[in-house]
């Protein structure tokens, strides 16, 4: 593999929206295993299993529902690819829709196709391994809820439309010189399923794991030839060549829990782990020799054979199947809350439902007060049908924690539990009086405009038995403190609104989140815990023809969201900065975006300039990709706006880290997981220059806000944005030709005093010359028009009269060409 994290296809996966558990916000994707023709002839049929055969024989519904985007596929192709999915329909159980898109696609020569998961999830309620990646589809099946929602497929997968053997029909009556093209959905659909995991070899060293070094829950029955598993990190440290050796040991084996994937001889499922290791098809595939094309198991083996057709996924496949989840019993359960009233019991309650028949007398709740393998108790939940769910009244109603899992069996005497790792981790409540204070958490308001003094404040605020009130105390201009009480919208989620009038650019609000919880003690929990967050009033000025700014001190002249002005480590002085690292939503469907927008309107001049220099190292898009492309992931921009409010345009295009190759070059050198740990500095500065009114959206003469904006998309993210030096039509120029160098110029002393010299010696004859004094506010303080007859320049300037601080001293030559200068007056 290339980088473990790696997207094959360009597909943005997530999860669910706001209230998602902590486990959903940790998906990963990894490269999916693929298929190759073998080049080879050899006709044979094995039909479809009993399962599916029953289905067409009778009325019983489908055990599972699989729905498919189809992406370029003739109707002939989509007729064979829906038989696949029936056959897999009737052998697997899925409470959820399982979503697939498939795409008919260029793939590399001799390749069929591929499918995986789209994200793995790890440490669910369901899941019965600790720190284990599942596949998404076996997470929704194992938790019984859709977990990345309808429209986000759970399995992704590519199928090669240049290949011109491929048989469409479902008979199974292959032609010698094709493929067959059920055979290859089939295969494929297993692997987006879940005959997929984490191992991967890189520079003769084997390991497993992406963001952690998690294994897949495919991994945790690998063994080798003496059947010692692969995850052993005593015979098998992660990384290792001696992991490495054993992938291509040929004789690696699919060890099962309970002898449900063994074949007709008892003999545990056998992997392919060639000599030469492949990672598109080692590991994750069955043996290509052990299991030859008339085995009932050959369907998942590396390579397709012409006229084979395999309509039927074999025991050993199912096996493994069941052993990673898809045989089931799952849990459902509200856990219980804690509570200060110990009289009256508590009805514990437990939905089951199991894919194999349910041992109804097994369904027990185990719990302790100390550890459950020093003292645990053992209550019998009983099947009530006026609810539906089986329950008992817990009674022991002692003051203190009470920890305790479910568990259940089926009649085969395979035992599940809720939480899955139990009793490693387990559910608990606490009984008795109630000290917990509740939790707050808020994304504070950083600003608002003096245009619109209206914002609503919302907080997701929790507490282990309930709430009582939310409020938020806040002060004007460090005034008195008043009191708003924010409204229960849904869940956990409480709001309000702040409306203000009169505020102007400088004034502040001093605010904080108050929650109240509704025990005996009345907790209470503030946010922040100490001080206040502050928001600050802004205002927008009057238009300016030219700004300038080195950003070596704190100033107010931007409306800023997430940016701040600072000196940076790897830095020498100020700059405007974007967070580093800038976060990602992490979340399908959501982005962020981070602007600081100059509150003085700039009158665009005539070939008038804006110049400043950056580092950007944010999120590459895919290559030969613009501004604008779907697949263009983060970007930054300058933009403009009449009223500095909406109708937002940009001054140039969106650029990412392909602006520069040594931004590019650390920006993936750094890659960790999806992101970029690469950290901006000095040496990363490149100058950027552009006309102001070479776009489409604003004319000359027009007075426009100025807005720079870093966009994340939902996932991958690195260090950021940094600008200084900052020029906007500083002074007015006419053209971006540059044929004089700061380097020939020397001004001095600096910082100056009462005289200023200026001294040059151009490569090229100058002509007219005008020489200007600028300060910091854009204002003109001195103006000089000088005839250079010769390339050497010498220039004294009367300077005695202006105040001590920071002047430009801008040259402005007959070719329209500017040089500036920074110096200090005393």
């Amino acid at each position: 593999m290339q980088q473990l994290l790696t997207i094959l296809f360009s597909v943005l996966i997530s999860i669910s929206s706001f209230g998602q558990s902590d486990w959903q916000k940790k998906g990963i994707k990894i490269p999916p295993p693929v298929c190759y023709g073998s080049g080879h002839s050899h006709q044979h049929y094995t039909p479809p299993p009993e399962e599916f055969l029953k289905r067409l024989k009778s009325t019983a519904g489908l055990k599972s529902n699989i729905e498919v985007e189809y992406i370029g596929f003739s109707e002939e192709a989509q007729t064979a690819f829906q038989k696949a999915v029936e056959i897999w329909e009737s052998l697997i159980y899925s409470p959820v829709t399982i979503h697939m898109v498939a795409y008919w696609s260029s793939l590399d020569e001799g390749v069929l196709g591929s499918c995986g998961p789209s994200i793995y999830y790890e440490n669910f309620d369901a899941a019965q391994y600790k720190d284990c990646y599942y596949p998404v589809a076996l997470v929704e099946k194992m938790q019984g809820e859709e977990i990345t929602g309808p429209e986000i497929p759970d399995m992704i997968a590519q199928f090669n439309k240049d290949n011109q053997d491929w048989y469409f029909g479902v008979d199974g009556n292959t032609p010698a010189d094709k493929y067959d093209f059920v055979s290859i959905v089939l295969h494929e659909i297993a692997h987006g399923l879940g005959f997929t995991g984490m191992f991967y070899a890189q520079s003769r060293q084997g390991a497993y794991g992406a963001e952690l070094d998690f294994p897949g829950v495919f991994d945790e029955l690998v063994a080798d030839a003496n059947k010692n598993l692969l995850l052993d990190t005593v015979l098998y440290k992660n990384p290792s060549s001696d992991l490495y050796d054993a992938f291509r040991g040929d004789s690696l084996f699919h060890l099962s829990a309970t002898a449900k994937n063994k074949d007709e001889n008892n003999r545990f499922a056998r992997l392919w782990s060639p000599n030469l290791f492949d990672e598109g098809s080692s590991i994750y595939h069955l043996d290509e020799f052990y299991y030859s094309v008339e085995d009932t198991n050959a369907l998942m083996t590396p390579y397709a054979d012409e006229g084979e057709a395999i309509h039927n996924p074999g025991p050993l496949t199912l096996g493994i199947f069941a052993d990673m989840g898809w045989k089931f019993i799952s849990i459902k359960h509200d856990e219980i809350l804690d509570r200060e009233n110990t009289i009256d019991p508590i009805s514990i309650q437990a939905t089951v439902f199991s894919d194999e028949e349910l041992d109804s007398t097994s369904i027990r709740m185990i719990y302790t007060r100390t550890e459950f393998e020093d003292d645990s108790t053992v209550l019998d939940l009983v099947y009530d049908e006026a609810i539906e769910k089986f329950t008992v009244d817990f009674t022991d109603l002692v003051d203190g924690q009470v920890k305790y899992y479910l568990e259940a069996k089926d009649i085969n005497g395979i035992t599940y539990r809720l939480p899955g790792v139990a009793p490693e981790e387990f559910l608990d409540f606490n009984l008795g009086p109630d000290t917990v204070k509740p939790t707050i958490v808020h994304s504070p308001i950083k600003s608002m405009l003096e245009s619109n003094l209206s914002t609503e404040v919302v907080a997701d605020v929790k507490d282990n038995i309930g709430v009582e009130t939310v409020e938020v105390e806040y002060s004007i201009n460090d005034g008195n403190t008043q009191v708003l009480e924010l409204t229960l919208d849904s869940l956990s989620i409480y709001s309000t609104v702040f409306n203000f009038s009169g505020l102007t650019d400088g004034d502040s609000i001093s605010y904080r989140i108050k929650a109240t919880d509704n025990t005996s003690n009345s907790n209470i929990a503030y946010l922040p815990q100490d001080g206040y967050f502050t928001i600050y009033i802004d205002g927008t000025f009057e238009p300016v023809v030219s700004y300038f700014n080195n950003f070596n001190s704190f100033t107010r002249d931007f409306i800023i969201s997430d940016f701040f002005i600072g000196t940076e480590p790897g830095f020498d002085d100020g700059a405007l900065h974007s967070p580093h690292p800038y976060p990602s939503p992490d979340q399908e469907e959501t982005t962020y975006e981070f602007t600081a927008i100059l509150k003085y309107p700039i009158t665009i001049r005539n070939k008038g300039v804006i110049t400043f220099k950056e580092v950007v190292l944010v999120e590459p898009g895919e290559p030969n990709t613009v501004y604008g492309d779907e697949e263009f992931w983060d970007y930054v921009v300058i933009e403009g706006s009449k009223n500095g409010i909406d109708e937002w345009h940009p001054l140039i295009d969106g650029y990412d880290s392909r602006a520069n190759s040594s931004w590019l070059q650390l920006y993936n050198q750094t890659v960790n997981g999806n992101n970029s740990v690469a950290i901006g500095n000095k040496n990363l500065y490149v100058q950027r220059k552009f006309y102001l009114n070479d776009n489409e959206f604003f004319d000359v003469g027009e007075s426009i806000f100025i807005r720079f904006r870093l966009f994340s998309d939902p996932f991958a993210h690195g260090w950021g944005w940094a600008i200084d030096d900052l020029s906007i039509q500083d002074p007015l120029t006419s053209t971006l030709s540059f044929d004089y160098s700061p380097r020939e110029i020397t001004m001095f002393p600096n910082p100056f005093d009462t005289e200023l010299n200026i001294q040059a010696n151009f490569r090229k004859k100058v002509g007219q010359l005008t020489i200007k004094v600028m300060n910091s506010s854009g204002f003109e303080m001195r103006n000089k028009n000088i005839s250079v007859n010769e390339n050497i320049l010498n220039e004294k300037m009367d300077v005695h009269s202006l105040s001590p601080g920071l002047y430009l001293v801008i040259l402005s030559f007959d070719n329209g060409q500017t040089i500036t200068q920074k110096l200090i007056k005393k």
